[in-house]
């Protein structure tokens, strides 16, 4: 051993060989300067996971303040030993967040930060900051009002009462910006199919804006009962309608006919018991020139909702006027004071004559029976007078006299 350490070759070898171990020593820490473990030899091959849709929590005063602006989720990249990358991306033992404890309201763009993985990973968080909006907590309480779907396909018949809801005002929190926005709060019903009581107990309530947007505020509680009676009253009532100014010169009415005479309306009991007909139809005889057929619309008594049918028909017969005349019409004197005489003195033999107008139809079915023709005494005493005429004939029939009055002499 001495001999090889007084040896210069011994020397200069074993000098190689720890200049190698240097080298080497040195070589390995540089390489191995990033690796998280410290290690100075490779641990296995190392890996990538990208993790989609990580929920972004946000640490804010909840009691004080509101954000806007911070995404529901993010994207994470972790890279690094594969041994590691694999069960954090499996696992997800890990938050994703935003701290915004210490700042106060106004606008910020702050970083998105990580806790939970573990430092041999290089963590990449897309997107990197967000700019939010910091706002301070406005609570609010609101009426409920009932916003009815498909109400358009309830059956025939089916009349919903007034809404019940349960409780009827809730209380909405968010920024001032949009608590101010609120214009209207509803419950959302879904009628389709619906021939009963209506109870929904869980009804959701939606906020809209003037405009119908929905706001994204925070509803307690978010949900409603609402309680809908129906009702499934009807009542079957007579159509009227009435005839207004002349027909044409020329023209004479033959027939007048209404189709269908009776409509049934859909309503409340309360609402219908009080309804005795619907309609008052006016036909402007003056706008008829030929037969016709004329169309109205029924126009809904307050409280119905709905006739069956809706629309009714008013058909008009008319035909070229024919005229006919009765000569000899004989005018009889009524209440004659007692112990007097009646003597005509114009017309002289105390008749006259009536003309009928209409069609021919009308006219040719008229005698002179159907007339009475009188003149009424009981006001007059002694003396020469002119008493009216009156005539009583069929309705619907026109007619003329000859005479207005007649000039008689009691005596």
């Amino acid at each position: 051993m001495d001999r090889w350490l007084k040896s210069p070759w011994f020397i200069r070898g074993l000098s190689l060989l720890f200049a190698l171990l240097l080298y080497t020593s040195v070589s390995l820490d540089e390489e191995n300067t990033s690796r998280p473990d410290g290690t100075i030899f490779p641990s296995g091959s190392n890996d990538v996971g990208t993790l989609n849709n990580v929920p972004l929590q946000v640490m804010i005063d909840e009691e004080k303040y509101v954000v806007e602006g911070v995404p529901q989720y993010v994207n994470v990249t972790m890279e690094g030993p594969t041994s590691v990358v694999t069960p954090a991306v499996r696992q997800r033992n890990f938050d994703v967040f935003v701290d915004l404890m210490e700042l106060e309201p106004g606008e910020h763009t702050v970083p998105v930060k990580y806790r939970g993985i573990s430092n041999k990973l290089r963590v990449y968080i897309e997107p990197e900051e967000v700019r939010v909006k910091i706002e301070e907590r406005l609570t609010e309480e609101f009426a409920v009002d009932v916003e009815i779907l498909n109400q358009n396909e309830l059956d025939d018949g089916v009349i919903l009462g007034d809404p019940v809801i349960t409780p009827g005002t809730v209380e909405i929190t968010g920024s001032h910006t949009e608590v101010n926005k609120v214009t209207m709060v509803k419950a959302i019903v879904d009628v389709k199919d619906v021939n009963e009581q209506i109870r929904i107990d869980n009804a959701p309530v939606k906020v809209y804006d003037e405009q119908g947007n929905e706001l994204n505020v925070f509803v307690y509680p978010s949900t409603v009962q609402v309680v809908i009676p129906v009702d499934s009253t009807t009542r079957e009532v007579p159509v009227t309608f009435e005839t207004i100014n002349e027909l044409p010169e020329g023209l004479s009415l033959e027939s007048i006919k209404l189709e269908p005479e009776t409509v049934t309306l859909f309503g409340t009991e309360q609402v219908l018991q009080n309804i005795e007909n619907v309609g008052n139809l006016e036909v402007d005889l003056s706008e008829i020139s030929e037969d016709e057929t004329i169309e109205f619309t029924i126009t809904l008594p307050g409280g119905v909702i709905k006739a069956e049918p809706g629309t009714v028909k008013v058909t008009v017969d008319v035909e070229e006027t024919r005229q006919r005349t009765f000569e000899n019409m004989e005018i009889q004197a009524i209440n004659v004071p007692e112990g007097r005489e009646v003597t005509f003195l114009e017309p002289e033999d105390g008749e006259m004559e009536i003309t009928v107008s209409g069609t021919e139809n009308q006219i040719e079915q008229i005698e002179p029976e159907d007339f009475e023709v009188t003149i009424d005494l009981a006001n007059y005493i002694e003396g020469e007078f002119s008493v009216p005429i009156s005539v009583q004939g069929p309705e619907h029939i026109d007619y003329t006299l000859n005479v207005e009055n007649a000039r008689i002499r009691l005596e």
